[in-house]
C-alpha cells in the first residue's frame, strides 16, 4: 500500500489535490485501487466525497456543544481525539484493500504537523507493508515574494523535522496560477539560497527583509531541502509531474499503474 500525506497551510490546495490525483490515478489504471482519507473534523465543503472520513466518528459542532469550546479550541481538541479512532479508521481503509491511499490533513496545519497527534497517526496508519510519503504544499499565491517564501519554506523544513523518518515532497501548489517566469523565479529560489538572498535584498525592506536574510542564511547553511515541483489540477503534465515523483519515492515499478 502507498499513502501519501497532504500538508499545507489553509487554502493551498490539499482537498483539490487529493481529489484529482484520485482521478489521475483511476483514468490510467481502473483496476487500482484508491482510497481517500479526510482527518479534518471541521471541513464544511470537499470537491469529493471521502471514502474514510474522519467526521463519522468526531464533528466539530458537536466537540464545541459537549466540551462548551468556541471553534478553535474545538479544532485542537478535536485533532488530540482523533488517536481514539485510529483502529476504525484503519479497519475501514484495509476493507477496501487499497493500492493507494491518499490522506487529506486539516486547514490549519499546525494541527496535524504540530501537535502529538499528527506523528502518532502517521506511524499507527502505516504498520505493515505500507511505504509512505509527505507532500507539503507551497501555495502558489503567497510564495511569490521572498518573505512569503521563505516563510513557507521554514514551514516546510519543520514539517519535514516532524515527519523525518517519512520522504517529503515540496509541492508548488496552483503553479497555473502563476506565468512561466514566476515559476522560474520560485523554483530557482528553491534550488539557490543565494539567488532567494538576492532578491530578498532587492525586494524586501526593513524588518522583514532582516529576517528574511537571517532566516535564508540557515538553508544556505543547511544546504538544499526537498526539491520543489510545480503542481496544478487543472494541468494533466503536472500531475503526470506529481506522479512520477511519488513513484520515485516509493521506488515501485511504474508500469503496474498504467
Amino acid at each position: 500500500m502507498l499513502l501519501n500525506y497532504f500538508i499545507g497551510t489553509a487554502g493551498s490546495g490539499k482537498s483539490s489535490l487529493t481529489a484529482n490525483l484520485k482521478n489521475y490515478i483511476l483514468n490510467r489504471n481502473p483496476e487500482v485501487s484508491v482510497v481517500t482519507l479526510n482527518l479534518d473534523p471541521g471541513v464544511k465543503n470537499m470537491p469529493y466525497i471521502p471514502d474514510v472520513d474522519i467526521r463519522d466518528y468526531l464533528v466539530l459542532e458537536e466537540v464545541m456543544a459537549e466540551y462548551n469550546l468556541g471553534p478553535n479550541g474545538a479544532m485542537i481538541l478535536s485533532s488530540d481525539l482523533m488517536i481514539n479512532y485510529i483502529d476504525d479508521l484503519k479497519y475501514e481503509i484495509d476493507q477496501y484493500n487499497p493500492d493507494w491511499v491518499l490522506v487529506d490533513t486539516a486547514g490549519q496545519l499546525e494541527l496535524f504537523s504540530f501537535r502529538e497527534t499528527g506523528p502518532l497517526i502517521a506511524s499507527s496508519l502505516g504498520i505493515g507493508d505500507v511505504q509512505k510519503s509527505v507532500s507539503f504544499l507551497f501555495d502558489s499565491n503567497f510564495v511569490k515574494r521572498p518573505n512569503g517564501f521563505v516563510s513557507t519554506l521554514l514551514l516546510a523544513a519543520s514539517v519535514q523535522f516532524r515527519f523525518k523518518d517519512i520522504p517529503q515532497i515540496n509541492l508548488l501548489s496552483k503553479s497555473d496560477l502563476l506565468d512561466e517566469d514566476q515559476i522560474d523565479m520560485i523554483l530557482n529560489w528553491s534550488q539557490d539560497f543565494l539567488a532567494l538572498e538576492d532578491s530578498t535584498n532587492e525586494r524586501e525592506k526593513g524588518l522583514i527583509r532582516e529576517l528574511s536574510l537571517l532566516i535564508s542564511d540557515i538553508f544556505i547553511q543547511m544546504g538544499s531541502t526537498a526539491e520543489l515541483i510545480p503542481c496544478s489540477t487543472v494541468d494533466e503534465h503536472a500531475l503526470d509531474l506529481l506522479f512520477g515523483y511519488l513513484q520515485r519515492v516509493f521506488n515501485s515499478d511504474q508500469s503496474q499503474f498504467y
